[in-house]
């Protein structure tokens, strides 16, 4: 009987599981490959879970519900150089040297304008972002 009691628990628990995304991709500004950041999808207005961009731009974020999703992405730019003797405050190795910095509109999602809708248990999202347009004065 304990078997019994044991295996419905299981198949009560395994029904009650919602199906997951994992979302991979490159993102780029201007035609340029992003070499460092953290991207941010903010899915339903619930759930938020985000990821590193590894040198060659790419991302996986896993455990996503399905829904849309309003997404962010933030560039550490590097400390000021210190003077001879100081140690930087920023921590070795948390930042590219180099980043390819982008604007901080992208930085939050109420302003990125970057949306998605998560409906694969895997897909793919590539970000090209643009630079913003000039506007001209009258």
């Amino acid at each position: 009987m304990a078997v019994v009691v044991c295996t419905s628990i299981t198949v009560l628990a395994g029904c009650s599981r919602e199906v997951r995304s994992t979302v991979t991709g490159k993102v780029d500004y201007d035609g340029q490959t992003l070499n460092s950041g953290y991207i941010t999808f903010q899915v339903n207005y619930l759930v938020t879970k985000g990821a590193e961009i590894a040198s060659d731009g790419s991302y996986v974020v896993d455990g996503l519900p399905f829904g849309s999703a309003a997404v962010s992405i933030y560039v550490d730019e590097p400390p000021p150089p210190t003077p001879e003797g100081i140690t930087p405050t920023a921590i070795t190795g948390t930042y590219e040297e180099n980043p390819v910095l982008i604007p901080r509109k992208y930085d939050s999602l109420e302003t990125s304008g970057i949306t998605v809708e998560v409906a694969m248990p895997e897909q793919t999202f590539d970000i090209h972002l643009a630079k913003p347009e000039k506007s001209r004065r009258k």
